[in-house]
C-alpha cells in the first residue's frame, strides 16, 4: 500500500508565482517618497482625502489580487485535503475499536494490581488506624513499577508513621489531641502544630482563672476588713444635744457616804444649779 500524488508530479507543483512585482515595487516606491514628510493644511485637505482614496483603492487591488491567486492555488488542495480525511477517518474507525479493548485490558490489569496492593498492605502490619487511601500512591499501579517497590514504599511509610507516633506521645500536653489529628491526616507537623495551639489556650485559660481566683480573694479580703473595722457612732446634730441638755429630768435616788462626802456632794450640786431635794413620800 503506497500513497501516489498522480497529478500533478513533484515537479509539477507551483514552485513559484511570477508577475511584475519588482517592476510595481519600483514606481510605487517612487511614487510613495512624494508623502514622505508632506504636511497637509487646512486649505490642502480636501486634497489629503482624495489622495487616500486614491491610495486605498490602489492597496485593495492588491489585496484583491492577492486572495484571487491564492484561492487559485488553494482550490485544489481543498479537494485534496477533503479527500485525504476521507481516507483517514476509515482508518480512524478501527483506531477507536483497539483503543477501547486496550483501555478495558488495562482497567482490569489496574483493577487486579489494586487488589495485590491491598492484600500487600494487610500483610505489612501497618498501625491499626492507618488505611490504605492514606498512604495510596496512584502511580503504584503503573505497569513500571513493580510490586517489591511498592512493598518498599509502604513498609518505609509504616517506619516513617511509627516514628511520629512515638514523637507525639512524648509531648508533655494534648498528646492526645495530637494523636487524632495525626490519625486522621498522618501530617506530623500539623498534628504538633495542633497540639501547642490547644497548650496556649490551656495556659491562657488558667492564667485567667487564676487572675479571676485572685480577684475574688482580694474582693473577699476587703469585705472582711471592712466587716471587723470598729464603727463610728455619729454624733447627733448639735441643735438636738443643744434641746437635750436644757431639758430638765427630775431622778430619785439614795446615797450612802461620809458628811464629807456629803458636803462634797451638795457643795457639786450647789455650784451646777442642779435642784435636789428629799423625795416626796406616797401620797404627798
Amino acid at each position: 500500500m503506497e500513497f501516489k500524488i498522480i497529478s500533478p508530479q513533484e515537479g509539477g507543483f507551483v514552485k513559484e508565482i511570477q508577475w511584475n512585482n519588482e517592476e510595481l515595487k519600483a514606481e510605487i516606491g517612487a511614487k510613495m517618497e512624494d508623502y514622505k514628510g508632506l504636511v497637509f493644511t487646512e486649505d490642502a485637505i480636501k486634497e489629503a482625502k482624495k489622495d487616500r482614496a486614491k491610495l486605498n483603492k490602489l492597496r485593495t487591488a492588491f489585496e484583491d489580487e492577492r486572495k484571487r491567486v491564492k484561492n487559485l492555488c488553494m482550490r485544489p488542495y481543498n479537494v485534496f485535503e477533503q479527500q485525504v480525511k476521507e481516507v483517514v477517518s476509515l482508518i480512524d474507525e478501527p483506531i477507536r475499536f483497539i483503543d477501547v479493548q486496550i483501555k478495558e485490558v488495562e482497567e482490569k490489569k489496574r483493577a487486579q494490581k489494586r487488589e495485590d496492593i491491598e492484600a500487600l498492605f494487610q500483610s505489612i502490619g501497618f498501625q491499626r488506624f492507618v488505611t490504605l487511601d492514606q498512604i495510596f500512591d496512584n502511580k503504584w499501579l503503573n505497569a513500571t513499577v513493580s510490586m517489591n517497590t511498592i512493598e518498599e514504599q509502604m513498609k518505609s511509610r509504616m517506619y516513617q508513621i511509627g516514628t511520629g507516633v512515638a514523637t507525639i506521645s512524648r509531648l508533655p500536653e494534648f498528646s492526645f489531641e495530637a494523636m487524632e489529628v495525626y490519625k486522621e491526616t498522618l501530617d506530623i507537623n500539623r498534628a504538633i502544630q495542633e497540639g501547642q495551639r490547644l497548650a496556649a489556650i490551656q495556659k491562657r485559660k488558667v492564667e485567667q482563672e487564676a487572675a479571676q481566683e485572685a480577684a475574688k480573694r482580694k474582693a473577699a479580703e476587703e469585705a472582711r476588713k471592712k466587716e471587723e473595722a470598729p464603727k463610728t457612732i455619729e454624733a447627733e446634730p448639735e441643735s438636738q444635744v443643744s434641746a437635750q441638755e436644757n431639758t430638765l429630768h427630775t431622778i430619785d435616788f439614795r446615797v450612802t457616804a461620809t458628811l464629807e462626802q456629803l458636803n462634797l456632794l451638795k457643795e457639786f450640786l450647789i455650784n451646777n444649779q442642779i435642784q435636789y431635794g428629799p423625795v416626796p413620800k406616797e401620797g404627798e
